[in-house]
């Protein structure tokens, strides 16, 4: 009987542990994150979608999907599905709380058709950053 609880204790212990670990300590992929909010939009769950979002670039974000309604995403460069859904991460660069994952859309094979997409850490989960989002290659100044 005490090595029963002795087990029974210990698996416990150690439950708890991974329950805090995962609960307190992880933060997932920022790329896996991306992912996540593409695939909630190619199944069709806005709101999940637009969960994935910053508390701030929300509104707008749905704002462009209730006026683009009535058009394909695939083909409308204002619905914010054209963009903001693939699954082509070329590049992800983080800094602290801040990541720049450079993107291509489905079928764009040409040179200079990679644009970026900042996300920020808040509360402990990446979130996309649509206020920052220009459809174009982020820029870093370098002196040359």
């Amino acid at each position: 009987m005490k090595k029963f609880l002795i087990v029974l204790l210990l698996l416990l212990v150690i439950g708890a542990g991974v329950w805090a670990y995962f609960r307190f300590l992880h933060v997932e992929d920022v790329g896996k994150v991306y992912l996540r909010v593409t695939a909630s939009a190619m199944l069709g769950d806005e709101e999940a979608f637009l969960d994935g979002f910053t508390k701030e670039s929300r509104p707008i974000i749905g704002a462009l999907m209730r006026l683009s309604r009535t058009h394909d995403p695939r083909l409308s460069q204002s619905h914010p599905y054209y963009y903001l859904v693939t699954e082509q991460i070329e590049e992800v660069e983080v800094d602290g709380d801040e990541a720049w994952l450079k993107l291509k859309r489905a079928g764009d094979r040409g040179v200079g058709t990679a644009y970026s997409v900042r996300m920020v850490k808040r509360d402990r989960q990446w979130k996309v950053d649509a206020l920052s989002f220009t459809g174009r290659e982020r820029v870093i100044d370098k002196a040359y």
